[in-house]
């Protein structure tokens, strides 16, 4: 476009002055692009040119001449380019703001300025409050005995003392200075509160979807699957509750013309990440109206694909996030993963109260399609699909007003014995194809994990009604229990009752499970007691999108707010799983409602 602008310029200026053609209506804007190609677009600049530049010759006003030709330009080319430009000015602005130039380079040694370090940069309240603010304490309670004693040296304490003891006989003052510490001693111990601005999730485009038919055609096209392997993928398929356009990454689509082997390379990984991260970054941003150099804290999982440099660089990079934000790069953590960032998240934002982080969750394909035969390895052929979200917290009270979710509690379970430990593990097959095995154990590893998880979230959720009922079965089971080992005459007539699972259903108002399978999900749906419409959010998710891995909890999420009657107050429960093994779990309140989302589908068909 340059070279084009620069020969138009030459020979408008060296040619007879034309006037310049009328554009037709319609072609402005949108409607701009449509014009015949590039030659279209050069006899519009040509005469524009031809005749700004025959009225500015005697004039010579090049830079009034230069404004007007840009404006036209704008325009013309008005509409997504536009903000293209203008996004990626912005950008270069932030950048050069930040960047010093200070320093100079000898012999491949940086020697910075001393005049670069602005004195200007430095917070003097934070270094106040984190290094002397304790400090300043000390010196006042010593300055309060000094004065003391001074005053006693003068003798001007005893008029002092009588004051206090003539307060000392007033109870309802007592009580009121008694109170007010009491209040500010809690206020001082109270951890700050954490909120969810806002949440999104990511939607595939309709080029990476794929039914079932075309992943199995996905698959025979690698030519590395025995005739038994794809039979038994086709049998996972057809019971593994997935719809016909769940997403595979744009490296391995090509692969459903049955020829075409997918790439596994590290580019195309990273192409996927870009793909999936940053449209989630913009959407959340957009909608919270919060920009970039406002995060303090930036948490990245995924737990398949870490690069060098981290997803987290990626995305300071692409978003200019200040120099100072502190970031980290999750990996290994499973389906769970989301659980762990918001934990993490809630713990540096209570440690810091008035900060923001933002929270990405996500799994990348491209570089784990089994090519094996080991069975326990090809599922995740089947089940894992693309996804993600992002989430924007805030620990400060001024964003507790536009908040969607409060946080209230976060719980971890993490299973040490061998066989929990095993039962996802990525590992090498016996030619070499490295994959992740999923043992048949999982549901029962699962269940295991979710009692140690609920054994910490019951007393939190419950109401007290649920909590006695619990109490009360356990204390009959150790009656029985007792009885029958002193052998008491009664003994033989008594039955041990069973164990009493609470409903939780009275504390918790929806529920997301990790859409893992149907298998996952049934077992949780076995042991809650929970009906079909509780478990719906967690199914349709499995349906519409498949295994997301740990950003599935959120596509559950977002299915409660526009087909599950989220109300203001209600309490919504995260229940995620992952390799290792962990059971993690979020208990969210809403506080405010998006009814445009009302019936609307994330997706086309949905």
């Amino acid at each position: 476009f340059g070279s084009s602008f620069f020969s138009i310029c030459q020979a408008a200026r060296s040619g007879p002055p034309r006037r310049a053609p009328e554009v037709p209506a319609g072609a402005s804007g949108a409607g701009g692009a449509a014009m015949s190609g590039g030659s279209r677009l050069e006899q519009l600049l040509a005469g524009k040119l031809g005749s700004d530049l025959s009225e500015y010759d005697d004039e010579s006003d090049t830079s009034d001449m230069l404004a007007r030709l840009s404006c036209f330009c704008l325009e013309l080319l008005n509409g997504k380019m536009v903000y293209d430009i203008e996004e990626f000015d912005r950008r270069k602005a932030r950048r050069a703001a930040r960047s010093d130039t200070t320093g100079r380079v000898e012999q491949n040694i940086y020697y910075w300025e001393p005049k670069s370090l602005r004195i200007t940069a430095i917070n003097w309240w934070h270094v106040l409050s984190a290094e002397y603010l304790h400090y300043l304490y000390k010196l006042l309670i010593l300055l309060v005995f000094a004065l003391i004693g001074y005053q006693m040296s003068l003798g001007t304490f005893s008029v002092a003392r009588a004051g206090v003891l003539s307060l000392v006989h007033d109870t309802i003052l007592l009580e009121a200075i008694g109170m007010a510490a009491l209040v500010m001693w809690y206020l001082s111990h109270m951890k700050a509160s954490v909120y969810c601005l806002e949440n999104c999730v990511f939607v595939p485009p309709e080029e990476w979807r794929v039914s079932k038919d075309e992943l199995l055609t996905m698959m025979k096209a690698q030519d590395c699957f025995t005739e038994d392997s794809l039979d038994f993928m086709t049998r996972v398929l057809q019971r593994s509750g997935t719809g016909d356009s769940t997403a595979w990454p744009p490296s391995m689509v090509p692969s459903k013309d049955g020829s075409t082997k997918a790439r596994k390379d590290i580019d195309a990984a990273r192409e996927e990440a870009r793909a999936v991260v940053f449209p989630l970054v913009r959407e959340v941003l957009a909608r919270s109206n919060v920009r970039p150099e406002q995060i303090d804290f930036l948490i990245i999982n995924c737990s398949l694909f870490s690069p060098t440099p981290s997803l987290c660089a990626m995305v300071c990079n692409e978003f200019c996030l200040r120099e100072d934000i502190r970031s980290y790069n999750l990996g290994g953590m499973g389906c769970s993963a989301n659980g762990i960032s918001v934990d993490l998240a809630k713990q540096l934002l209570q440690n810091q109260p008035g900060s923001r982080a933002l929270v990405i969750s996500t799994e990348n394909l491209t570089q784990n399609l089994y090519t094996g035969n080991h069975k326990g390895m090809l599922l995740q052929n089947t089940l894992f699909r693309c996804g993600g979200c992002a989430l924007l917290l805030s620990s400060r009270w001024a964003d507790s007003v536009r908040a969607k979710y409060k946080l209230l509690y976060t719980f971890r379970a993490q299973v040490s014995e061998d066989n929990s430990y095993g039962c996802v593990h990525q590992q090498p097959d016996e030619e070499g194809n490295v994959g992740v095995s999923l043992s048949k154990d999982i549901v029962n590893v699962a269940g295991r994990a979710m009692k140690r998880n609920f054994i910490q979230l019951g007393p939190y959720v419950l109401p007290l009604r649920e909590q006695a009922k619990v109490l009360v079965n356990r204390v009959a089971i150790k009656l029985a229990q007792w009885a029958k080992r002193r052998g008491m005459p009664f003994a033989k007539q008594l039955s041990i009752p069973a164990g009493y699972t609470p409903n939780f259903s009275k504390g918790i108002d929806h529920f997301c499970i990790h859409a893992g399978g149907r298998a996952v999900i049934e077992g949780v749906q076995k042991n809650l007691g929970l009906t079909e419409l509780q478990v719906k959010p967690s199914m349709q998710t499995l349906h519409d999108f498949g295994n997301t891995s740990s950003s599935s909890i959120w596509y559950e999420m977002d299915w409660v707010e526009r087909h599950g009657g989220l109300q203001r107050g209600d309490r919504v429960l995260q229940i995620a799983f992952g390799s290792g093994f962990k059971c993690n779990s979020a208990v969210w309140v809403a506080l405010r409602v998006d009814r445009s989302k009302r019936g609307v589908g994330l997706k086309a068909g949905a």
